[in-house]
């Protein structure tokens, strides 16, 4: 798990380092090992709850002409039923870094019956059943990049849960600003 936790710190400091504007005060937005650490527990017991899905936004920034930002994911184990659904986010890009756990992706594709709604802290979204999506394998340290309108979700998570942190870029700027934890 240390060493998991080194590469995971190593990529949110890379991305902390992009040439952007950072309007935090002169610096970066650094998000420490102690806090990535935290999250991915918080997550986990979000599971042991009864819920599904944990989703917990660590940073969400303004960095210029854009926004960015950070999140910790948790989801509970998934199996295969023949069917795929899953949501894209009509305004958000997003790269996945997957922590713990593994799974199997399903992206790209169209929706059959698509819903369209506002998906909260996510802006619009879209859902349904996914059609002619390309299934993939995820494990630790797996990076998955996802553009906005992309369909995506997970057609089975092989063990109890998987986590994996969420890089999104928000040039719309449709999730609100978030500085602390």
């Amino acid at each position: 798990m240390e060493k998991l936790m080194k590469r995971i710190i190593a990529v949110v400091l890379a991305v902390s380092f992009l040439p952007f504007s950072f309007a935090q005060d002169g610096g970066s937005t650094i998000m420490t090992r102690d806090e990535v650490e935290a999250t991915l527990k918080q997550g986990l017991a979000n599971l042991q709850t009864g819920r599904t899905v944990s989703d917990i936004v660590m940073r969400h920034i303004d960095v210029g002409e854009e926004n960015m930002g950070v999140s910790v994911v948790q989801r509970s184990k998934v199996e295969a039923n023949g069917v795929e659904t899953g949501i894209a986010h009509v305004y958000l890009d997003e790269i996945y870094y997957v922590v713990s756990g593994e799974g199997t992706m399903v992206t790209g594709g169209e929706f059959i019956d698509k819903q369209v709604s506002d998906g909260g802290m996510l802006g619009a979204m879209e859902r349904g059943e996914i059609r002619g999506g390309v299934l993939q394998k995820v494990k630790p340290g797996d990076i998955a990049i996802i553009p906005k309108g992309m369909p995506h979700g997970w057609h089975e998570i092989d063990t109890d849960s998987i986590s994996y942190i969420i890089f999104r870029g928000d040039p719309e700027e449709v999730m609100g600003i978030k500085l602390e934890q």
